[in-house]
């Protein structure tokens, strides 16, 4: 899989074969995986102070409305990019990149909440976890890509 900037200033996933798309389509998955609602765990911390009640009637909905529109751009523009069997491309408009770059976001922090690989050798992870640990270094890459190339 090869990732790349466009002329009209967003981004451009080669996919060349189905584990690239399997890898793709984990997005979603990932940052949604494992029954863990990212908007509770990011306001855990934030509700001590303001108040438990407080937070969930009020912040809780807007991130949980955020983070879920964010997935969502990612769901879309991955089913209407090809055939899992067949090599395609997969395109971010610049409009959409802060939305990808979020998801992306989400997908790694769950990841690494579920397996905590942080400090972990690779080499010495199970198969499952070395999966993971390895989408969450791509998420990490496309991130990059879109920080330095579509959100200047």
């Amino acid at each position: 899989m090869k990732v790349g900037p466009t002329l009209q200033g967003g981004l451009r996933i080669d996919v060349e074969n189905p584990l690239d798309w399997m890898v793709l389509r984990c997005i979603p998955y990932d940052a949604r995986g494992g029954g863990i609602d990212l908007a509770d765990r990011v306001s855990a911390p934030m509700a001590k102070d303001v108040g438990i009640d407080d937070w969930r009637e009020f912040v809780v909905p807007d991130l949980q409305d955020s983070f879920n529109s964010q997935l969502e751009i990612i769901e879309k523009t991955l089913a209407g990019s090809g055939d899992d069997d067949e090599p395609g491309q997969v395109f971010i408009q610049k409009e959409e990149a802060e939305l990808w770059y979020g998801g992306l976001n989400q997908a790694r922090l769950a990841l690494e909440e579920r397996y905590g690989f942080s400090e972990e050798d690779p080499a010495t992870m199970t198969p499952g976890k070395r999966s993971a640990w390895f989408r969450s270094q791509f998420y990490l890459h496309v991130q990059s890509v879109l920080l330095d190339h579509v959100m200047r």
